[in-house]
């Protein structure tokens, strides 16, 4: 401690009891403590109203004041510690004085110098933590009120808030007094009831450090907002009394932003294979059928010219005219292949696999166990077969492969679609790569026909990308 750094106030009428406390505290201390005396209570209040003392000692049995009734004064008037000092041995008169607040009792008797030492000591730092502790309460209670999350203490015994922040009631649009009377379960969307209970239930039973859900709240004006839920445990008031802290943020305006995000790509989507379409049918309708007709005209100038070099000219046109009908057809059915219109997906994916191995010199395998694909909408059967696509064109590109299995099978009421190749693997790295843009477009194609898409690699197994559809 510093020097000169305690002040003490005895509140003590019996001058020699005074003189030898002083003695002890002062040869104890030394220049560390300030000693102040009063014989009175009244003496001491006034003093207590003028300047700060870090202790106050004081006879249970002073003139204007006796029994727990002076320690009840004094912690009324202050909060400064209190530490009895009296000739009474009453146990029970102890145990009523610290109930009442003091710091300690001691008996006069046998107090030595040691004694008192040890009590200022720790009656002065008790009080120091008693101050941090309250700085402490104050800086939490100030983030509690300002924090622009919503927050709420909940007793997951009975579902009553214990506390909450004004954050949290203007989220939900009611006051806080009036959320006291609720339970979180009382302001779920009707439809969400059960999936929370199961929430409180899973939190309940494995008490987990961290837990997040998003659910629908009904606002005090009836409207329905979205929030994010963070669930954390805190502090137990009473053994087996589980608490947890939930902070709630709304995410309504996000929700309905990625609504609108996921219908504008869905929209970009349908526009790109409508424009996929037309450009395909135009290529393969005008410019492949302009090509055709130049290579009749060129098989009919063959049989009208008899000059060799001409003819060896033209036959050079003839066939370089044939490579670009067939060029011009490949283009064609990449754009919008005639056989996922005429056919269906089925022979549409068959003749992908096929055209694949071709190309690419890799063996495709095709395992169909599912062939009602007439149940799959058209707008479904296109994201399948561009989702496939995709993953065929980076197995060329990038895996290294010598095998593609292609498996489509039914799995309860879900089409599961999966493509697997003995490659080099993807790693996570390029999984999580913000630039995998041919991972994002197959994502979110998957998702917008309300289907999973899930990409896993080894450097053992190779690739394996999966498409679960519901049905």
């Amino acid at each position: 401690m510093k020097s000169m750094n305690i002040h003490v106030l005895m509140i003590e009428d019996n001058e020699f009891d005074a003189l030898l406390i002083q003695h002890q505290l002062l040869h104890g201390l030394k220049k560390q403590i300030k000693l102040t005396q009063v014989k009175s209570l009244t003496e001491a209040f006034t003093l207590i109203d003028q300047q700060h003392f870090d202790l106050i000692l004081s006879d249970l049995n002073l003139p204007d004041s006796a029994g727990v009734d002076t320690v009840i004064k004094l912690k009324k008037a202050t909060d400064t510690p209190v530490a009895v000092l009296t000739i009474s041995k009453d146990e029970k008169l102890a145990i009523q004085c610290i109930n009442a607040g003091a710091q300690d009792y001691l008996e006069k008797d046998v107090l030595s110098e040691s004694s008192l030492i040890r009590l200022v000591r720790y009656s002065i730092e008790r009080r120091r933590a008693e101050e941090r502790t309250q700085k402490i309460s104050r800086r939490y209670q100030a983030i509690f009120e300002k924090a622009p999350l919503g927050i709420a203490h909940i007793d997951f015994e009975n579902g009553a808030f214990i506390d909450l922040n004004p954050r949290y009631a203007h989220i939900v649009g009611r006051k806080i007094t009036e959320l006291m009377q609720l339970k979180q379960s009382d302001l779920m969307h009707p439809n969400d009831v059960e999936s929370y209970a199961k929430d409180t239930a899973y939190l309940k039973n494995n008490k987990p450090e961290n837990w997040k859900t998003s659910r629908r709240i009904i606002h005090a004006d009836g409207s329905i907002i979205w929030v994010n839920m963070t669930f954390a445990p805190f502090d137990v008031f009473e053994e087996g009394q589980l608490c947890y802290v939930c902070m709630m943020e709304d995410i309504t305006e996000h929700k309905r932003i990625m609504a609108n995000l996921k219908d504008l790509t869905a929209h970009l989507h349908n526009v790109r294979e409508e424009e996929s379409l037309r450009i395909g049918r135009e290529v393969h309708d005008v410019i492949g059928g302009n090509l055709a007709v130049i290579k009749l005209e060129l098989d009919w100038l063959a049989k009208k010219i008899n000059d060799q070099s001409i003819n060896d000219r033209i036959r050079l046109l003839h066939q370089l005219t044939g490579e670009a009908i067939e060029t011009i057809r490949s283009i064609s059915q990449n754009l919008r292949p005639n056989v996922l219109d005429n056919l269906g997906l089925g022979d549409a994916i068959e003749w992908l696999a096929r055209d694949f191995e071709r190309r690419m010199g890799i063996c495709c395998r095709l395992n169909v166990e599912y062939t009602n694909f007439p149940e799959l909408a058209i707008d479904k059967q296109t994201a399948v077969f561009r989702i496939l696509q995709e993953v065929l064109i980076n197995i060329a590109q990038h895996a290294d492969a010598s095998l593609v299995e292609i498996d489509l099978r039914e799995t309860g009421n879900a089409f599961y679609f999966q493509i697997r190749d003995n490659g080099v693997g993807i790693s996570k790295d390029q999984m999580e790569d913000p630039k995998s843009f041919g991972i994002m477009g197959m994502t979110e194609r998957a998702q917008q026909i309300g289907g999973i898409f899930t990409i896993e690699g080894s450097s053992s197994d190779g690739t394996i990308v999966t498409v679960k559809l519901p049905l």
